[in-house]
């Protein structure tokens, strides 16, 4: 009978160790952990000599992520964002390193190509409204994005957020004419994010951004390079949305499924128990009447 009590309490004591350690391991950024998109992206440059935007054009675009390594704990992962005409023309290409952590997907000070602070997308199990930082790639400054409403993307719960900055792309243009020694590039970016709350995922983002020449000397704006727009194709949407819905049951299998399970085992052996103790007590009161009857 006491073996079942002391069993239950094991496994009752043992939810809160599954809960806030075994849980968190088990849902942490994996060793072989890979992200990629397919970008559709609009340019319209700026003609100086016409003093007027030449027209929008299709742009092909590369948008991933990839694990390098782990350096003490810290994972150190690579994102990769190369624009390019349809004919192969060089527009925009960058490469990033991030040093995240693997259990909360944040940002960690000391790691990666230089310090950031925020998410490698957005935090796990994410509130309604609650504001965080993002770094995104093309742009290499603090997003702090705003919550702006809750939607459903095919079937998928999520957080669309938003957020106006800038940021200078300059060191990353050293192949437009005259850029850096007289010019430089600066940019008014508006960014939304649509993420997966529970896991943090980032199912989509789209950019509106206008680009401007500089002058070094000054800082005073010349006049408009570029102004572009970026956004998910709709297979990559599909596809992100498949992979947050599989990462969310995994999730709450991990967080509420097995401490249930758990919790229902113990609550059968303190029933087995009860059920035991009570029969050996009336086992005990039909042999003690039996003795008092001889």
């Amino acid at each position: 009978m006491k073996k079942f009590r002391a069993l239950g309490f094991l496994l009752i004591l043992f939810i809160p160790l599954w809960l806030f350690i075994i849980a968190p391991v088990l849902t942490v950024i994996p060793q072989d952990f890979s992200y990629k998109a397919e970008v559709f992206s609009l340019d319209n440059f700026y003609s100086p000599e016409k003093a007027a935007y030449i027209g929008q054009q299709i742009s092909k675009t590369v948008f991933s992520y990839d694990l390098v390594k782990e350096e003490n704990g810290v994972l150190i992962i690579r994102s990769i964002f190369v624009v390019r005409t349809l004919t192969g023309d060089k527009i925009f290409s960058v490469e990033r390193l991030y040093g995240i952590n693997p259990k909360t997907g944040q940002h960690v000070m000391g790691y990666g190509d230089k310090d950031r602070e925020g998410y490698l997308f957005a935090p796990k199990k994410l509130r309604y409204g609650q504001p965080f930082t993002y770094w995104h790639i093309n742009y290499d400054n603090p997003a702090h994005m705003e919550f702006k409403a809750e939607e459903e993307v095919h079937g998928l719960k999520v957080y669309r957020y938003e957020t106006n900055y800038n940021a200078d792309q300059t060191e990353n243009l050293e192949y437009l004419p005259e850029v850096p020694e007289k010019y430089g590039v600066n940019l008014d970016i508006n960014l939304q994010l649509w993420v997966e709350p529970v896991t943090g995922r980032m199912i989509k983002y789209e950019d509106r951004t206008e680009a401007y020449y500089y002058d070094i000397s000054s800082g005073k704006r010349m006049y408009p390079w570029n102004k572009f727009n970026n956004r998910y194709s709709d297979l990559s949407i599909k596809e992100q949305v498949s992979i947050a819905k599989a990462d969310k049951r995994t999730f709450y299998l991990l967080h509420f499924g097995v401490p249930f399970v758990i919790l229902l085992i113990a609550v059968i052996l303190f029933v087995l128990e009860f059920k035991q103790r009570k029969e050996k007590t009336s086992l005990d009161s039909r042999n003690k009447k039996h003795s008092e009857k001889k």
